[in-house]
C-alpha cells in the first residue's frame, strides 16, 4: 500500500503544475497545554485537464497521518478531492476529502477526514484584502470556531496566520508559519 501511494505521488509530479505548502503550527489550548505540529500539503493539476492529485502529511506530539488522493475541478471556482492513507491508530486506514470554492479574493476550503481515530473536519472562509492581508472565519472539530487572520510577508514565500477559536468555554489559539513554494 505504501509503495503504491509513493509511486502515484511521484507520477503525479510529471506534466503538472504544482503547489507545495509547509506549515509549522503552535496550538495553545485553554487547558494550558501547547501542541506543536507540522503539516505538508502538495497539490497539482495536469495541464489542460480538470484532474489533479494531492498529498497530505501531518505530525504532532503524539499522532501522525498521511494520505494521497485525486482532485477534480468541476468549475474554475469549484474543486473536490478524495484520498486514502494511513494514521497512527489501531485501525490505521484514513479517508480524507476536500471541497474548495473560490475566486481571486475569496475562498472557502473544507477538509473532512475519518478513520481509526474518528472523524475530523476544518472549514476556512477567507477574504484577501490584498496580496498581504486576509481575514475570515475558521472552524475545526475539537478546537472551536472563530476569526482567522493571515499576513503574507512581502517578497518572501511566507505567510503567518493566527486564529482565535472558541470551544464551549475554552479559548484556543493557533499561531502558524506557512512556507509556500
Amino acid at each position: 500500500m505504501r509503495n503504491l501511494l509513493f509511486n502515484l505521488l511521484l507520477l503525479s509530479f510529471a506534466f503538472s503544475k504544482n503547489s507545495f505548502q509547509i506549515e509549522i503550527k503552535n496550538l495553545s489550548l485553554e487547558s494550558s497545554q501547547t501542541m506543536n505540529a507540522a503539516n505538508v500539503l502538495m497539490m497539482n493539476s495536469f495541464e489542460g485537464m480538470k484532474y489533479g492529485t494531492f498529498a497530505w502529511v501531518y505530525k504532532n506530539n503524539s499522532w501522525s497521518e498521511g494520505y494521497f488522493g485525486l482532485t477534480y475541478m468541476l468549475k474554475t471556482f469549484f474543486q473536490v478531492g478524495a484520498g486514502l492513507g494511513m494514521e497512527d491508530a489501531q485501525d490505521p486506514l484514513r479517508l480524507g476529502g476536500l471541497v474548495w470554492i473560490g475566486k481571486k479574493d475569496l475562498y472557502v476550503l473544507s477538509l473532512f477526514e475519518d478513520g481509526g481515530s474518528g472523524p475530523w473536519h476544518q472549514v476556512n472562509a477567507i477574504y484577501r484584502f490584498n496580496k498581504y492581508l486576509g481575514f475570515g472565519l475558521m472552524e475545526e472539530k475539537y478546537t472551536g470556531f472563530g476569526p482567522r487572520f493571515e499576513f503574507s510577508i512581502p517578497n518572501l514565500p511566507l505567510q503567518i496566520w493566527s486564529s482565535f477559536l472558541k470551544l464551549g468555554n475554552d479559548q484556543n489559539t493557533y499561531i502558524t508559519l506557512k512556507l509556500i513554494l
